[in-house]
């Protein structure tokens, strides 16, 4: 329906990277930071849209309705497989950190894609992760404390939703594998579908810790050395 927007998500952002460097005089991580941040707000404006369009669905039939139902998650989904396959080119060379991050959103993009199911419930994924990722991007371009509290408190309710929202595809599953389910679908979607969200819900939480720990230590753990200094 829309897999033109796979190669045209691929070079829409080796262009623009491409011209960061070159004719931006932008060093290699600037130009895929620039490019991410594209990403993240096309991304997350494309997610909001799709759920917003299809929000009757959303709560029972996101996970196991055919795709086709639903063509702007579609479209969604060919744009980030696109995205993911330039990023991944910098990743493996430069940043090797977020290549499990990648594999699984490729992973989870592509088994969607082979099962003709799950591209609602990737699309609300997608907005949902794209609006933390936007948060930490901000907080990267202010450097404040002030705005580094604002965005480990707002970063870890989205995550408390996401975790909602990672409950309710469980749901799905379960139902998908007792045999009630109204759909069709391969006999291994279910799996992948478990698989997926249960791993994006764990990266997205050891994130949210990770700052919530620094934030802890950077304000109570300051607070209890100046007790113990005092005594």
């Amino acid at each position: 329906m829309y897999f033109w927007a796979v190669p045209a998500s691929f070079g829409l952002c080796s262009c623009l990277f491409l011209g960061f460097f070159h004719l931006g005089g932008c060093m290699a991580e600037q130009s895929c930071s620039r490019v991410s941040l594209f990403h993240h707000f096309v991304a997350m404006c494309l997610g909001l849209w799709a759920h917003w369009s299809y929000r009757e669905s959303v709560a029972g039939d996101a996970s196991f309705a055919p795709n086709d139902q639903f063509p702007y998650a579609v479209l969604l989904q060919h744009f980030n497989i696109g995205y993911f396959l330039y990023d991944t080119v910098h990743v493996a060379v430069w940043d090797q950190r977020f290549f499990l991050h990648h594999l699984i959103a490729i992973a989870g993009y592509s088994t969607s894609e082979l099962s003709n199911v799950f591209g609602l419930a990737n699309a609300v994924n997608t907005w949902i992760t794209e609006v933390g990722s936007l948060m930490y991007s901000t907080y990267l371009v202010i450097r404040s404390d002030e705005a580094y509290v604002g965005f480990v408190v707002l970063y870890t309710l989205s995550r408390l939703y996401f975790a909602a929202w990672s409950l309710q595809v469980l749901g799905h599953v379960r139902e998908a594998l007792q045999g009630n389910s109204r759909f069709s679908f391969p006999a291994w979607a279910p799996y992948c579908a478990a698989t997926l969200q249960v791993a994006l819900l764990l990266v997205n939480m050891t994130f949210a810790f990770t700052h919530l720990r620094k934030l802890w230590k950077k304000y109570f753990g300051r607070a209890t050395n100046g007790k113990e200094r005092k005594e």
